[in-house]
């Protein structure tokens, strides 16, 4: 079988690209997971993306070449207001037409995986033309945030790309449930009749025990607090800067270690700039996107894991550090309901000064983190879906609906 992808390109591709190999993979597993299946099952697996990586190429592993990546569209991020940006993004959605259109035209694919929005809403638009089965992918959604601020029916207007994708014939949409409401999206942008199947699926992740990671990884040798999270606007870094600023007011000395990429770069030197303003730089440390292995280890060992996201907090991150047994501190904001139970496998706050007073428990009784983390591994082994549970699903998916037609 031959599957075509179209959309951004994700950061596994970008690892895969820059020379890291299948367990050096440092985000973005949901992405990650059914590719490498797909094409360890035997099919082929092509892209056309937008990106702003442009090489050069490093590839070191067996099962992807460089000619699967038919499209490298190099369009780099730009954080200029959208009016100024409405050109760049024709410029671009044509080159994702052009080369989606030639890639279908010059290859016999079985299959056009259509990755959410733009980019994948021409692969809907090419795949429904030429008659090839399709299926779309969202990671989660920020629409419901919309809905709440404009209803439901204004968002269309704003947003009609986003709305057209939920419109159009596909053999079915897989939206991950992480806490963002895509479900009741769905509910409200469906297609009368319903045109496909909306599968509304939690992730899945690699269940290890932290004595089974083999690593030469060395942690810090002080006490910290971990937060592993893209720098972008909605994650809300600002606010565990703040929680360290009240543990420093309190004499409570520790340090503070951020693992992810950049998404926003204005944002990015913002919270730098915040924890210089708080004379906290010597005790604020980047360390860039890092595989998964080491977010969990510097998670399980850390004195404590503050999430306080906008929106939600049930993301990739929570499982991975979850599973393993880390320490939780998260806002109350009811997404980890089904996971967390306050003061007996983690914490559910309600403001930093809240989570100051959580970590200092903590910082006082290193019985209690224990009993914590000891709580939370034994939950999540009941609760956390597996890789393999998960993703074998959705590539079963993909292999069924490649088989029906269009």
């Amino acid at each position: 079988m031959k599957v075509l992808y179209v959309g951004g390109m994700s950061g596994p591709l970008k690892d895969i690209l820059s020379g890291k190999k299948e367990n050096e993979i440092t985000h973005a597993a949901q992405f990650f997971h059914p590719w490498y299946k797909l094409v360890q099952a035997g099919h082929q697996v092509d892209f056309v993306v937008t990106s702003n990586f442009n090489g050069p190429y490093e590839i070191n592993v067996d099962w992807f070449s460089e000619k699967n990546l038919y499209a490298n569209i190099y369009d780099p991020y730009s954080e200029l207001p959208w009016h100024k940006r409405i050109f760049r993004r024709i410029k671009r959605l044509y080159k994702v037409f052009h080369y989606t259109n030639k890639a279908i035209k010059e290859n016999n694919y079985d299959f056009v995986y259509c990755l959410t929005y733009y980019e994948g809403l021409i692969a809907n638009l090419l795949a429904n033309y030429y008659k090839i089965p399709c299926g779309m992918r969202s990671m989660g959604t920020m629409l419901y945030e919309d809905f709440k601020n404009m209803g439901y029916k204004k968002t269309i207007f704003r947003r009609p790309a986003e709305f057209l994708m939920f419109k159009l014939n596909k053999k079915f949409f897989i939206m991950t449930d992480d806490g963002t409401k895509g479900d009741l999206v769905y509910e409200k942008w469906k297609p009368n009749p319903e045109k496909y199947s909306f599968n509304f699926w939690r992730t899945g992740i690699e269940i290890k025990n932290v004595e089974d990671i083999k690593s030469d990884l060395k942690l810090p040798d002080h006490e910290y607090l971990f937060f592993a999270a893209r720098f972008d606007n909605w994650k809300r870094h600002d606010r565990v800067i703040k929680i360290l600023k009240v543990l420093h007011d309190k004499e409570q000395k520790i340090h503070l270690y951020f693992a992810g990429g950049v998404v926003h770069n204005n944002y990015y030197e913002s919270i730098k700039n915040l924890a210089k303003d708080y004379g906290l730089e010597d005790y604020v440390h980047f360390l860039g996107a890092i595989k998964q292995d080491h977010v969990k280890l510097y998670a399980y060992n850390a004195i404590a894991n503050p999430s306080m996201y906008d929106v939600s907090n049930l993301g990739n991150v929570f499982f991975e550090i979850y599973s393993i047994g880390s320490v939780i501190v998260c806002i109350n904001d009811g997404s980890l309901d089904d996971y967390i139970t306050n003061n007996e496998n983690g914490f559910l706050i309600n403001n930093e000064d809240e989570a100051t007073e959580v970590i200092i428990k903590l910082l006082d009784n290193k019985e209690l983190k224990k009993e914590i983390s000891n709580n939370a591994l034994t939950s999540a082994r009941k609760t956390v879906l597996s890789i393999d549970e998960r993703y074998d699903k959705e590539v079963s998916l993909i292999i069924e609906s490649s088989k029906k037609g269009n």
